[in-house]
């Protein structure tokens, strides 16, 4: 009896840990041929466990890598964390693309010269959609990114808000200004700032790094933005070494102001990178599995709450962040 009951134990531990062991996906590298950019552009595939088996197309998840030349971010970065929510069911299967692309700043450069932007949401979005297995529209297609690719995938979603269901920013690392006499480069490398000319005009373009700021984006594109039906999530840690979360936090008040819905999380305790992510991703993949996969059924529960509320007259029908009368006018 002894036996049998240690070999059930050890059954179960088995068992137990081989059910904690996500199945891996599949990783691989492509190089797309473009005059967009110096080609051939590196773009990172990492498809699901059940990629080959499945009948229903996939989400794409278009991932921004951070401030690094972008090589290997997708494969020794985030693909544990990926795999990881796709076992537990944080996030929906999909497709995870990663462009390599150095310090481009996620924009189309002044010069013309690196046309990122425009080759991310133009010949990368629609290479991936002719040869992966994957939804062909906006309802399927999601963009994220964290510090440099925070701040980038800000800007590619508010430049293009139509082509996404949804885009996660985490601790993005734009300055917290609103005029480009605030804006202070002196922490910049030498590689960025060599090249600083050729990304926003030497010297610098006023109406051009505007039009590439996220903030400022906001104040110029309020209606634009509203009406689009982008699902967008802004998070920050509060210890953030960079000061990350100035930034977020400015975006988060513009955003309200202006009647923008998002969904904003300053993480206490946080900082830019560590321990935190492993609580920080799985509720980012859990934001972007519900814009995937929209609850268009009412909840019971809160319907019966608000039917109470309207019965007791406590209710004013309101949409979130929505301001009680009108949305603020930004001169």
């Amino acid at each position: 009896m002894r036996y049998l009951v240690l070999f059930v134990i050890l059954g179960v531990s088995v068992s137990t840990c081989c059910a904690q062991t996500p199945p891996p996906g599949r990783l691989s590298q492509l190089q797309i041929e473009t005059t967009l950019v110096p080609g051939p552009a590196t773009v990172d595939v990492l498809l699901p466990p059940e990629y080959e088996q499945a009948s229903k197309p996939f989400p794409l998840f278009i991932w921004l890598h951070g401030g690094t030349s972008g090589k290997d971010v997708l494969g020794k970065h985030m693909r544990p964390f990926i795999e990881k929510a796709w076992g537990t069911g944080d996030l929906t299967p999909c497709v995870v693309v990663a462009p390599v692309t150095g310090a481009s700043f996620f924009i189309d450069w002044h010069n013309g010269t690196n046309q990122w932007d425009t080759f991310i949401t133009g010949q990368m979005l629609a290479h991936m959609r002719k040869n992966y297995h994957i939804i062909q529209d906006r309802t399927g297609t999601v963009i994220g990114g964290s510090s440099f690719g925070g701040q980038g995938s800000l800007r590619i979603a508010f430049r293009h808000p139509t082509v996404f269901a949804a885009a996660v920013s985490m601790a993005p690392g734009f300055p917290a200004v609103l005029k480009l006499e605030d804006w202070d480069i002196s922490y910049f490398d030498e590689k960025v700032l060599s090249d600083h000319g050729a990304r926003f005009g030497n010297p610098v373009d006023r109406a051009f790094w505007r039009s590439t700021h996220p903030l400022t984006m906001v104040i110029d594109n309020p209606k634009k933005l509203r009406e689009s039906g982008l699902q967008l999530l802004i998070e920050v840690g509060d210890e953030d070494a960079n000061g990350n979360f100035r930034s977020a936090e400015l975006l988060h008040r513009l955003l309200f102001d202006a009647a923008i819905e998002h969904d904003y999380h300053l993480h206490r305790g946080a900082a830019h990178v560590g321990r935190s992510k492993d609580w920080r991703f799985p509720e980012v993949f859990r934001f972007v599995s519900r814009a995937l996969n929209p609850m268009t059924a009412k909840d019971p529960s809160a319907e019966r709450h608000k039917l109470k509320a309207i019965q007791r007259g406590r209710h004013k029908p309101r949409t979130t962040n929505e301001l009680p009368l009108r949305p603020v006018v930004f001169e």
